[in-house]
């Protein structure tokens, strides 16, 4: 069967929520490193060379850590990518906004990685295991059409990851110990939200321009979410997968989707 284009033939529709220049990007760029880097150094030592965690939290952690490289790391070039083939320009400058923002957060989770002292040779290994992200990007990966890229890593794959599901991992790593990173998650989220609403804007202009291509972001919406539901564990993440579909479905529902089904 020969897939449907979904494209807006009226990028008047599109507006960027955020209404960011590149003067207005640079300036914002640089005001969330430097609370970033204020609310790391405001941290104890034990905190920053991972001494104060709970006995047995790293080894644990590893998959967590490997997680949140790795996805930043997909993301740089897949939004490169978006960027590379967006339709019209004011798309291309948030997918490039983005790719800034995805730079920054690989820096804050490497440093996360050498300061608990995890040799790099372990990290790819973590990620490749079974139930972490690792089969969802690399499927975005594979894609070059970019509105298909927008709409399952930032639509549905950055909706889901929003405010609820980061604040749970942010609160337990905090239980654990791990204070930098929730600073890091707590971090993350304000750029994720500058993503999540573009995402939510393309979405909805091309919903409201042809109610045919509902039906493709359904499809496409239900191929990233079965890929991310082995990520869940069978149960053994239940607070963080209800506090995943519950952020995706909160942008998703309103416009017309439906919860996806799975087998």
């Amino acid at each position: 069967m020969t897939r449907r284009r979904v494209v807006l033939n009226d990028p008047g529709r599109f507006k960027d929520p955020s209404n960011l220049t590149w003067e207005r990007y640079i300036a914002l760029q640089a005001r969330e490193r430097e609370r970033y880097l204020t609310e790391r150094a405001a941290l104890p030592p034990e905190a920053l060379d991972f001494s104060g965690v709970k006995p047995g939290y790293l080894p644990r952690a590893v998959e967590q850590f490997a997680n949140n490289y790795f996805s930043e790391e997909a993301a740089t070039r897949y939004i490169g990518t978006a960027a590379a083939h967006a339709p019209f320009e004011e798309l291309k400058r948030c997918c490039l906004f983005q790719m800034a923002d995805e730079q920054r957060h690989m820096e804050m989770d490497r440093d996360v990685f050498e300061r608990a002292g995890i040799p790099e040779s372990d990290w790819l290994a973590a990620w490749e295991q079974p139930g972490t992200t690792c089969r969802f990007f690399r499927h975005v990966l594979e894609l070059d059409d970019p509105i298909e890229i927008l709409v399952k890593a930032n639509f549905v794959a950055e909706g889901a990851a929003g405010p609820a599901s980061f604040a749970v991992l942010a609160d337990g790593a905090e239980e654990r110990g791990d204070l930098l990173t929730a600073v890091n998650h707590r971090a993350r989220v304000r750029d994720e939200t500058r993503h999540i609403s573009f995402a939510r804007a393309l979405v909805k202009a091309l919903i409201e321009e042809d109610r045919a291509n509902l039906d493709v972001i359904q499809r496409w919406q239900d191929d990233a979410l079965q890929l991310f539901a082995e990520v869940a564990k069978g149960g053994h993440r239940r607070a963080w997968w209800e506090g995943f579909l519950g952020s995706y479905y909160k942008i998703a529902l309103p416009l017309g989707l439906r919860p996806t089904t799975f087998g």
